[in-house]
């Protein structure tokens, strides 16, 4: 009766986290108000102009945004109704950072659960012609997905840390790889874990699976 291995897997299975989830949204869709079981926060529309290498969450701290090589990048501030190639699925207007740089890094603030976003680009492609990952604490993320976006195409996208197995993951960033382009509509969900097992439960259990053991083996 081998009780050793069964108290490492769940150990494993009560403690760990799988990997993030993507789901996607058609052009001219509005993100969601909940993503994963998470109550989304929009983030506020300023009607800004200039540049920024970072913007405040409407949660607490910041998301900031690097380039390839891990470089504050200034992104030109602009709002949805502005940009002629960017087709707005929300009914009021909010704020959106276009570069030319191909690839930009969004770093997420702490405790980040969920968060979604639109991206758009003037381009005629219909076929992929841009990338996305994302990162997060524990797990694996999200791997490279391809997606198309051109000046008719404005998709959406909502990513979440899948604790459903009682983890404790949060997105740490997201990286978006189109050229002549941009992204905005922010949506984000920052939390504390509602259910994190604790460790001395864990040795609780393993203790109590050698206790059956024991018994098991006097019985023998």
């Amino acid at each position: 009766m081998k009780i050793l291995p069964v108290v490492l897997f769940l150990a494993s299975f009560a403690t760990g986290a799988q990997a993030a989830v993507l789901e996607s949204y058609a052009t001219g869709t509005p993100t969601p108000t909940t993503l994963g079981g998470y109550t989304m926060t929009d983030f506020a529309y300023t009607g800004g102009s200039g540049t920024t290498t970072s913007i405040l969450s409407p949660l607490g701290g910041s998301l900031s945004f690097i380039d390839r090589n891990g470089i504050a990048a200034p992104m030109v501030i602009d709002q949805a109704n502005n940009v002629s190639w960017w087709n707005n699925g929300e009914a009021a207007d909010y704020d959106v950072f276009l570069t030319g740089e191909s690839l930009i890094t969004i770093l997420l603030p702490e405790n980040t659960r969920a968060f979604s976003f639109n991206v758009g680009a003037d381009l005629s492609s219909t076929g992929n012609n841009a990338w996305l990952t994302a990162a997060e604490t524990t797990g694996s993320g999200v791997s490279k997905t391809w997606f198309n976006v051109n000046r008719n195409n404005t998709p959406g996208y909502g990513i979440y840390a899948d604790n459903s197995n009682g983890g404790c993951s949060a997105l740490t960033s997201v990286t978006i790889d189109p050229v002549f382009w941009g992204f905005g509509n922010f949506s984000i969900n920052q939390s504390n874990c509602a259910s994190v097992p604790e460790s001395a439960s864990i040795y609780l259990l393993a203790i109590g699976l050698f206790g059956l053991l024991f018994v098991a083996r006097r019985k023998v």
